[in-house]
């Protein structure tokens, strides 16, 4: 008789969770460990926390949020590893090579399969400014030599590896083709799968994102390019739901000035949708990944990706790129872009925005 399929799991996220159970089921996997960190992405991990009690993982490690010295804020998590090395995992899953603590982890565990699965659409741009190129990480140097060398003491201290792996399998609901170093596994999102014979046709569910947070457009110009937006729908009832980053000063100003009704998730809309024995007809946003995983899941649902243009973004190209230092985030959002206009089931609405 063959021996369990053994896994560890080391995630951050809430969309983690629905990728998780995707990949229990589609490698076989008979029983799985969890290991979680808080790492203060708004209120991401108070929606993971939600949606944890669904799992049933043999352990659960949850790390704590720490601040201040980086040998406290290592050894949080690093604390674990002699016990991790001890447990024989098959293969281990991971989802953010952007997070130190997550390549901590799965470098140092020498032996299972590693494989990387979705956190958003990340994955389109590691494959075209890391993968294709032979690479997995691509954190930017500490220019603080101090705090560098007091890192380094602390990793060599738990024994903490941070080798790249000779090769990497991807878990992902995006169509991307294999490489030499790079092996695909398709991650069919099947129990998340819904068809919806009835929809509100007079509902349009409108995606927003966090693009005034993040520098890339003024509040103005925001508010401008959204109703244009609204008014693609005339007669429609828009729900307006805030990404979870932004400002509610800023909420209740796009109430105030749009016609548009708030509608406050605190958990991915992807969960809220499977809820509704009725849901708005269309999905719109701009370039999120909800995007994607609605029109593969949800069969019924019109959805549409709003095109203003990449100009309406050039901010980006400037503002503060995490962990990643061979592209801009203006080149994020291009290579997000160009897989939509290829993605089956997403409608493109090249917006006008001359007048914005």
């Amino acid at each position: 008789m063959a021996s369990a399929l053994r896994a560890l799991f080391v995630i951050d996220t809430p969309s983690q969770v629905f990728n998780l159970q995707e990949a229990v089921r589609e490698y076989g996997i008979d029983d799985y460990d969890i290991i979680t960190c808080d790492c203060c992405r708004a209120d991401a991990y108070s929606q993971l926390q939600q949606l944890l009690t669904r799992l049933k993982p043999t352990h659960l490690i949850q790390v704590p949020r720490v601040s201040g010295a980086i040998e406290d804020r290592i050894s949080i998590y690093a604390q674990h590893l002699p016990w991790l090395k001890q447990q024989g995992y098959q293969l281990v899953f991971f989802s953010n090579i952007r997070q130190q603590w997550q390549r901590d982890i799965v470098c140092s565990l020498s032996g299972p399969k590693l494989v990387l699965m979705d956190d958003g659409n990340a994955p389109l741009v590691f494959y075209r400014y890391l993968f294709s190129q032979g690479l997995f990480f691509d954190f930017p140097a500490d220019p603080d030599t101090v705090r560098a060398q007091q890192a380094l003491l602390a990793r060599q201290k738990y024994q903490v590896c941070t080798q790249p792996p000779a090769h990497l399998e991807l878990f992902t609901v995006f169509d991307l083709p294999a490489l030499p170093w790079l092996s695909i596994c398709k991650n069919p999102l099947q129990a998340m799968k819904q068809h919806f014979p009835i929809v509100d046709e007079q509902a349009v569910l409108l995606l927003g994102g966090g693009e005034t947070q993040l520098s890339y457009l003024s509040e103005d110009h925001y508010i401008a390019l959204l109703r244009k937006v609204v008014a693609l729908f005339p007669g429609k009832c828009i729900h307006y739901v805030p990404h979870r980053i932004t400002n509610p000063d800023f909420v209740a100003r796009i109430r105030l000035e749009l016609p548009v009704a708030i509608m406050q998730q605190h958990l991915p809309i992807e969960d809220w949708l499977r809820q509704q024995a009725t849901p708005p007809a269309t999905v719109v946003g701009f370039y999120s990944m909800a995007l994607t995983t609605i029109a593969h899941c949800f069969s019924g649902l019109r959805v549409i990706s709003v095109d203003p243009g990449l100009s309406t973004w050039i901010n980006a190209a400037s503002s503060h790129v995490w962990n990643l230092t061979r592209c801009n985030n203006l080149q994020v959002i291009e290579a997000i872009m160009d897989y939509l206009r290829l993605c089956e089931g997403i409608e493109i609405n090249y917006l006008d925005t001359q007048t914005t």
